[in-house]
């Protein structure tokens, strides 16, 4: 099927494209790497602004293009972009445009072989997909009209809702990481191990299972890696997950990981599922293919047969394997999937080349062969700079100094971005910030759906949707005064066999300690149609009572939310499917309270800095024992993604990299010694040439003690008064 949809795609072509000239291997598994090189690029990641030069790009090319976009393009861009083999998979250095190119790739299909709707393009962000969408649209207009852009869950909830008999999920609800958590704190606290100090905690159960999962190891495998001192109760261990997918199974709960699961099994199995979806597309396009896990690639796997893949991703970026994250799916792509194509783009232009020399040296210092070297459309600029302090207190003093001198030179605070490796390491900076009056934001903050008092009110609507939810129904009744856990449980017990709402109220209205208000609040969201009404039944009935529970806790800030899910909830034909979007796609509130367009300083970790940019960042405690972190000297698996994580951070910056750090060593003591961390230390061989050195700890003077003063007193009584 694959061989006859390519003939189709090279038939449409012959007539508008030149034949590319490749050397490919007749193996099946064969990998053709092609190495694109262009002198001159004009391409900016963010689109701001673009110059343009008659040489910069190809006329054989631009001719294939029907699309204005061909201006903006570079030749090893145009050549992905107008791909016309088989599966292939561009190699985008940072920077690189790579989103761009997927744009590129997305408006060169919908013009010369596709129709919009036969294209799915798959994200890792709900704003990445946004973003992708409404740039194909602003260079085609109508013509892109029924593209699709969305993340892996997504579509494949979409998937599943639109046959839920072939997928065997006929009226399933999607729970979230906190329903999750309250089902195996239940089933732990009945465990006959529950007071076993080996047993994982409930937050830990639910990641060891989500692992698993996206790794596709088992359970034991998984707990040897993660939580070895817990192996002598495994059976407990085994018993609780198995009680928790008894549970979901029983209450129609989808969770996240059962949706990609779902999806995989069935497309991996059955062939009418996989030929259904396989007469919906003609290419799947994947952006930052270096962060699919194994679950995701068994969905993609089976597709490759009958639709083309095009893939666009950094190899060097690949930096979430603690989520389940496979590195091993880019780099060995070619591997996997028979005569696929390797694209590369190497113009980064974001950054400085002074700014690259140091990242481009900090992968060549690692075993792997990344064989990538990005080279500056911008040009030079001003070296990196690598300041040592004594603790991470000064550290966070010079960082607020240098942005207040910065700030007083005009350059303004949303043109600094802070990167730090975790929420706790920023600490002793933050205190700074606030001393010093800097505003600031904390990227990865508060997420709108998993409020409290959003989640509260979400109950009902959780209710409506599916009347078995027994975690939604637990929350609701909850609310109510004078209902604890005892009588929500007795009343969630009699919901197993229940068929619709009616049943379910009538059935909880025997509960003595219910108060009839509360079913009357169900009951009255469940006659409207609308998903926005449903909403504003439940806004009405129980903001009173939330405001008695959260009178204490910042309410008037709290209240505000309901205005946004009301504006949110506009966008949803079904209640079911508004509650999914916003679990599958987690909304944070300064996505809606507009927080991006304040002049603010942004304090960011790493891991949520993917795709972002800045003119000054600030890299802090790239200290030994944090670069690798000590934990994982003891996996080289670990530690090449730990330099990883720390080459996303240093090609974040556009103008100016400033890479802090603090502690009391040394590389002239530390060199040879493998138990000192400095000896795994990435920046312990850096040349001299590649960053100004400033060590403050040599200016450093210890405060001197003053000599005796002509008169001396015993110490004060500090105690309190008994009586």
């Amino acid at each position: 099927m694959i061989k006859n949809f390519f003939s189709r795609i090279k038939a449409g072509l012959s007539k508008e494209l030149p034949e590319t000239p490749i050397k490919a291997s007749q193996e099946t598994d064969s990998l053709t790497t092609i190495k694109l090189e262009s002198d001159t690029i004009t391409d900016q990641e963010n689109l701001e602004e673009q110059e343009t030069d008659e040489n910069e790009s190809s006329p054989e090319l631009e001719s294939q293009f029907s699309g204005s976009f061909v201006s903006g393009l570079n030749q090893e861009q145009q050549k992905a972009a107008a791909w016309h083999g088989s599966h292939a998979l561009v190699l985008a250095g940072a920077g690189c445009g790579k989103t761009k190119t997927i744009i590129a790739r997305a408006q060169y299909l919908i013009e010369n072989i596709s129709p919009p709707e036969r294209l799915q393009i798959l994200t890792f962000t709900r704003r990445s997909a946004s973003e992708i969408i409404e740039r194909v649209k602003s260079g085609l207009g109508n013509k892109a009209q029924g593209l699709k852009a969305s993340t892996f869950h997504t579509w494949c909830m979409s998937l599943i809702r639109r046959a839920p008999d072939l997928f065997g999920c006929q009226n399933c609800s999607v729970i979230d990481r906190d329903d999750q958590l309250t089902m195996f704190r239940l089933l732990r606290a009945s465990s006959p191990d529950a007071k076993n100090a080996l047993l994982p905690k409930a937050a830990d159960l639910c990641d060891l299972y989500s692992f698993a999962r996206n790794t596709r190891k088992s359970l034991r495998l998984t707990l040897e890696q993660r939580h070895p001192e817990s192996l002598d109760i495994f059976d407990s261990i085994a018993e609780i997950v198995t009680s928790y997918e008894d549970r979901k199974e029983s209450r129609n709960y989808l969770d996240y990981d059962d949706i990609l699961d779902v999806v995989a099994k069935q497309i991996g199995q059955q062939d009418a599922v996989r030929e259904w979806v396989s007469s919906k597309y003609d290419e799947i396009l994947v952006d930052e293919f270096q962060d699919t896990n194994p679950i995701q690639w068994d969905i993609l796997k089976p597709l490759s047969d009958s639709i083309r893949l095009f893939c666009v991703g950094d190899d060097a970026q690949s930096i979430y394997g603690f989520r389940g994250a496979d590195f091993e799916t880019i780099h060995s792509f070619g591997n996997r999937v028979n005569g696929s194509t390797v694209l590369n783009l190497s113009t980064n232009y974001r950054s400085t080349q002074e700014i690259l020399d140091i990242s481009n040296w900090l992968l060549s210092e690692s075993p792997l062969q990344y064989e990538k070297k990005l080279v500056a459309h911008r040009g030079n600029g001003r070296k990196p700079s690598l300041h040592t302090f004594s603790n991470e207190w000064q550290e966070g003093r010079w960082i607020a100094d240098d942005l207040l001198k910065a700030r007083s030179e005009g350059v303004l605070w949303k043109d600094n971005m802070i990167l730090t490796r975790t929420a706790y390491a920023s600490r002793a900076l933050e205190t700074c910030l606030i001393e010093k009056s800097i505003p600031y934001i904390f990227i990865g903050g508060r997420k709108l759906f998993e409020a409290a008092h959003v989640k509260d009110l979400l109950s009902t609507l959780r209710i409506v949707g599916n009347p078995k939810d027994e975690l939604g129904w637990m929350r609701y009744l909850m609310l109510w005064e004078g209902v604890g856990e005892t009588t929500a449980s007795k009343a969630v017990a009699l919901l197993s066999d229940i068929v619709d709402i009616n049943q379910a109220i009538e059935l909880v209205a025997n509960i003595s300690r219910v108060p009839s208000k509360s079913l009357e609040v169900i009951r009255e969201a469940a006659k409207f149609d609308t998903v926005l009404e449903c909403l504003k039944s439940s806004i009405r009935a129980l903001t009173p009572l939330l405001e008695n529970v959260y009178k204490t806790q910042n309410w008037d800030k709290r209240v505000r939310d309901f205005a946004i899910l009301e504006k949110l909830a506009h966008r949803h034909s079904s209640v079911l499917e508004f509650l999914e979007a916003y679990v599958l796609e987690p909304l944070y509130v300064d996505e809606v309270d507009g927080a991006d367009d304040d002049d603010v300083v942004t304090l960011i970790t790493i891991h949520s800095a993917k795709g972002a940019e800045c003119k000054r960042c600030y890299v802090i405690n790239v200290s030994p024992g944090a670069y690798p972190s000590s934990r994982s000297m003891d996996s080289e698996k670990s530690v090449e993604e730990e330099r990883r994580v720390l080459y996303v951070a240093l090609t974040r910056a556009k103008d100016e990299l400033m890479i802090t750090r603090s502690g009391d060593f040394s590389s002239a003591s530390s060199v040879g010694n493998s138990t000192d961390p400095y000896s795994r230390y990435f920046l312990s061989k850096l040349p001299e040439t590649l960053a100004e050195d400033a060590d403050t700890r040599l200016s450093d003077k210890p405060l001197e003690k003053e000599g005796l003063h002509k008169k001396s007193f015993s110490r004060p009584s500090t105690r309190i008064d008994i009586e």
